[in-house]
């Protein structure tokens, strides 16, 4: 509840940027002031950035993936929160989540991979620890290589889609519940059906 945690985890210039577009009665204006292709390369290459980041720090022990994933979690958190303390908490969900349904939960499926990678280390089971580590480390990087789709998609929506505020409210919701479900889909459903005819081949 400290108004001032919000300007020590996003900065001063990105707060008084945003209450400035509140009081301009476009709170999501931010999504707006990029052109859309140069955006959705910039983001979409940032967002695959972290996401081998997030993954690569798995092997200092999990530490330093486990630190990213916090690190993130509290900067969403804050930035939630910011709204929530202006009013406008559901306002910004329909807007952010548009892209942020699919670019944060990639960002926690690649948290997913470093910590696979880094308990491949601390857990090695029967295997030598360098054995181990080699087999966590392929398995993270498949998955990490599985979810770059997920990252071009969240970069297209967000330059492209989510810069449209005054959208309907069932269409934004209708766009997140439609993300989320993909997402059930290519990370759960698709894999088990992949897995099961592998074994029925086999």
């Amino acid at each position: 509840y400290d108004e001032t945690f919000v300007r020590l985890i996003l900065g001063d210039s990105y707060v008084n940027m945003t209450l400035n577009n509140i009081d301009n009665d476009d709170p999501m204006a931010v999504y707006k002031s990029s052109h859309q292709v140069s955006m959705f390369m910039g983001i979409t290459v940032n967002n695959i950035f972290v996401s081998f980041k997030v993954f690569a720090y798995g092997v200092v022990l999990s530490i330093g993936t486990a630190w990213v994933l916090v690190s993130n979690g509290i900067m969403l958190g804050a930035f939630q929160f910011f709204f929530f303390q202006q009013g406008l908490l559901i306002e910004s969900m329909l807007v952010i989540w548009i892209h942020g349904t699919i670019e944060i939960a990639s960002i926690i499926i690649a948290g997913s991979a470093g910590l696979v990678m880094g308990n491949s280390i601390l857990f090695p089971n029967t295997y030598t620890r360098l054995e181990s580590f080699k087999r966590g480390a392929n398995k993270g990087l498949k998955i990490i290589i599985g979810i770059v789709p997920l990252f071009i998609i969240a970069g297209f929506l967000e330059s492209f889609i989510t810069r449209l505020t005054d959208m309907p409210a069932f269409l934004k919701l209708l766009i997140i519940l439609g993300s989320a479900a993909g997402l059930v889909f290519y990370c759960w459903i698709y894999p088990i059906r992949l897995q099961r005819k592998t074994a029925t081949e086999a």
